[in-house]
């Protein structure tokens, strides 16, 4: 795939300021880990629709009692600033309701991240952005891991050991996801993958 040339004329280290001057349109193609801009790919229909429909299905289980959580997707969350400036764009995020409109999430006010995980990009999802999201304290890390029919295989739940910062496996789910935290939810697979 030809790299956009936009792309060939930003630096090699992005610092925030330089990356909130970006027009909105380069903005929404990279992330920023470590300083280093990574561009990423639009992905295949399927692969969102299954992230919108989870992100519905999390949204509509928020407890109403409960503490205001917001549900989105592919919204940027700023994983740390220092040594370096790091921020992903998980495919869904909950967190703590904001105040401020337009705010976007840093990881302190994320209690999950979802990643719908095809064969590409199974390896950074289970090893980088796994690395990540734990060193930065969110909680909870959703993978839905897809086949290269964009049926979704499983869907393993990493729950956040706070003194080592790493996730330890909760539970891999097959056939249906059953979550306890930070909502309670059950919903089949097919409800996710249909057409």
């Amino acid at each position: 795939m030809a790299v956009p040339s936009w792309f060939d004329g930003l630096p090699e280290v992005m610092g925030e300021a330089d990356y909130r001057a970006l027009p909105e349109d380069v903005a929404r193609s990279i992330e920023v880990v470590h300083g280093h801009v990574i561009k990423c790919e639009s992905p295949a229909p399927q692969h969102n629709r299954i992230a919108r429909r989870l992100a519905g299905a999390l949204e509509g289980a928020r407890s109403p009692t409960g503490p205001c959580l917001s549900v989105e997707t592919d919204i940027d969350v700023v994983l740390w600033r220092i040594p370096k400036f790091t921020f992903r764009r998980p495919d869904v995020v909950i967190y703590t309701c904001l105040d401020e409109p337009g705010r976007k999430p840093d990881a302190s006010q994320t209690s999950a991240v979802v990643e719908v995980s095809s064969p590409g990009t199974v390896r950074e999802d289970l090893t980088d952005k796994r690395t990540q999201y734990a060193a930065a304290g969110i909680p909870l890390y959703l993978l839905v891991l897809l086949d290269e029919k964009y049926q979704i295989l499983e869907m393993r739940e990493f729950h956040l050991d706070a003194v080592a910062l790493e996730y330890r496996l909760h539970r891999t789910h097959v056939g249906d996801l059953e979550l306890e935290l930070p909502v309670r939810l059950a919903i089949p697979f097919a409800e996710l993958t249909a057409p």
